[in-house]
């Protein structure tokens, strides 16, 4: 193996390796962000009124970066352009370190509004806690889990530096067609599950109202799955429920 090899497989790793660290921290930090109600965020002390036009005012904007890197990045143009120069076993990996870096800056400068609210609870009533906790936790973990069955290490681009260094084709490649057009139309699990999360919430303030909003209406716009889409994950269940009634019998 010569040394160009060697050094342009040592940067694929090192990318692959910052984008499976990236996400990992990221998500962790995520979960928190949406589902812990004492998380740290930013407030600003001054006039009621002048604090929160402001703070919505940065918030849309966070919310915009989001929404324009998470859909322009994936735009076909793009795609072909990484491909014309024969990057596409990195693109994924680009795409999300890109998009762990908007997360962050999300997070980090979101600015909080606890004067207004449209509606509060009191966690201390413990048949409220247990439910809050009980739909958020379900809920993390229907998505992380289905991440993982949609096959967590091609989502975020390891399977496909791995294949790149024993040439081997684009792992995509060897999916159905019926699951690859379900991917394009649903690349994360669960709408249902992150609805409950952005909603679900002992406080509703007016900084929430906003994020649970636009992102609720974004995965709506985003996410087009069909009635084949639909057929084929049905056929699927139903493959799969006579592979385990056959194993149990």
């Amino acid at each position: 193996m010569n040394l160009k090899l060697i050094l342009k497989n040592s940067v694929k790793i090192t990318v692959g390796g910052i984008g499976f660290v990236s996400s990992f921290y990221t998500m962790i930090e995520l979960m928190y962000f949406l589902s812990d109600p004492n998380y740290n965020r930013k407030v600003i002390s001054q006039d009621p009124w002048l604090s929160a036009s402001w703070s919505l005012l940065i918030n849309m904007a966070l919310l915009s970066v989001f929404i324009l890197q998470h859909s322009l990045l994936a735009v076909p143009p793009l795609k072909d352009t990484v491909r014309k120069y024969g990057l596409q076993d990195l693109y994924r990996s680009f795409y999300v370190i890109a998009t762990m870096v908007v997360l962050q800056i999300f997070m980090k400068n979101w600015h909080d509004i606890p004067e207004l609210t449209l509606w509060k609870f009191n966690l201390n009533f413990r048949p409220f806690w247990l439910l809050y906790i009980s739909i958020h936790v379900t809920a993390w973990l229907v998505i992380y889990i289905g991440n993982i069955c949609m096959d967590i290490n091609e989502l975020i681009g390891i399977k496909q530096i791995y294949y790149s260094i024993i040439n081997l084709p684009d792992p995509n490649l060897r999916k159905s067609f019926q699951l690859q057009r379900l991917n394009s139309h649903m690349r994360h699990p669960s709408f249902l599950a992150f609805v409950l999360i952005f909603w679900f919430v002992p406080v509703m303030s007016l900084d929430r109202l906003l994020l649970a909003a636009i992102l609720t209406l974004y995965m709506f716009i985003s996410w087009n799955t069909d009635e084949s889409d639909y057929a084929y994950q049905y056929s699927q269940y139903k493959r799969k429920f006579h592979e385990l009634e056959n194993l149990q019998s």
